[in-house]
């Protein structure tokens, strides 16, 4: 089953799930791990299908409907989780790679040959680090060459900072520099990128808010009050249409004509759910983009903002009901 579900996938796919099974250092085969994603979307994407024929008496091709939407949900899911814990690691590396360059460096200064001297270096507080730093000194002692070791550590830290420090570092070896001169520039120059990063982001975290604010409180209070307005003009047209019919003909109200609206609440509630779900959604990525460089940053706000958002629809909701009706009564 595996092998089949493996096969019948993109190659492009297939190639994602692998890399990403690197980034993540997971000790599982690919096929595994895509064959699982599969079958467990596959199966909750079912049970909520079944949950909402069964609890909500929904039709046949309604459950179907679920089923599919709870499937391609579920995958979604476990994507992005998959996407953020290579995230995760490749942020903690970046976190602390302006102090293993300097502690490579001042081991090299001691005396040590880089093989040695990285391998030296490998702290359990560099996290992942240390055990590509650990993983590149072996291969080095064994025989394969420093560059060739250093550009595997980027197969397996999704990161473009190491990336090009890397690239510097190969770079620099290739054309004759001295070792420990390069990885001090390096470092300060990682500390000096990431202290700008740190300022743009302060500079431009208002925008974060206004999008926020905007996404998760105004446009959930304008459906909110959109939606009750509806309810409440159509409960008056049907009050005073009745009032109409009976005074037809005998009074001045036979000159206006008083009908319900095609909208119904219903139809509003279904809008503006689809409306918040959807702000919510690329309001995060904006402020992911805004604050981080990048979209994927944002996807970690996208629970916070729908919650926020529909408790702000459902709570303006209640207060308009509830002050609409003591004004009434």
């Amino acid at each position: 089953m595996t092998r089949i579900i493996y096969a019948l996938a993109p190659v492009g796919y297939r190639k994602w799930i692998e890399s990403h099974i690197e980034y993540c250092n997971l000790k599982v085969r690919p096929e595994r791990l895509m064959s699982f994603f599969f079958l467990a979307s596959f199966v909750l994407g079912f049970f909520s299908g079944m949950m909402a024929h069964l609890i909500f008496a929904t039709t046949v091709e309604t459950m179907f409907m679920v089923w599919a939407g709870g499937f391609l949900v579920f995958a979604l899911v476990v994507h992005l989780a998959l996407m953020m814990i290579a995230d995760s690691r490749a942020g903690l590396v970046e976190s602390i790679l302006p102090d293993a360059l300097q502690i490579i460096s001042a081991n090299m200064r001691s005396g040590l040959t880089p093989d040695r001297a990285i391998l030296a270096s490998a702290r359990p507080e560099f996290g992942p680090l240390e055990a590509e730093l650990k993983k590149v000194a072996k291969e080095t002692l064994s025989g394969r060459s420093f560059e060739e070791s250093m550009r595997g550590i980027t197969k397996r830290i999704k990161s473009n900072m190491f990336q090009k420090t890397v690239d510097l570092i190969v770079e620099g070896l290739a054309k004759g520099g001295s070792l420990t001169t390069l990885l001090d520039s390096i470092a300060d120059d990682v500390r000096q990128a990431k202290l700008v990063k740190g300022e743009i982001k302060s500079f431009v975290i208002m925008y974060g808010i206004f999008i926020f604010f905007a996404a998760a409180i105004g446009a959930p209070l304008l459906y909110s009050v959109s939606t009750f307005m509806v309810q409440t003009l159509n409960n008056l047209g049907g009050n005073l249409g009745d009032v109409d019919a009976i005074t037809t003909g005998s009074s001045a109200l036979s000159l206006f004509k008083f009908e319900q609206s095609s909208i119904t609440q219903e139809f509003l509630m279904q809008y503006s759910a689809a409306a918040i779900i959807v702000t919510s959604i690329f309001g995060s990525l904006i402020i992911g983009l805004i604050q981080d460089g990048t979209e994927k940053a944002g996807l970690r706000y996208i629970p916070v903002m729908m919650l926020v958002a529909f408790s702000v629809f459902f709570g303006s909701q209640a207060l308009l009901g509830s002050v609409f009706a003591s004004i009434i009564g």
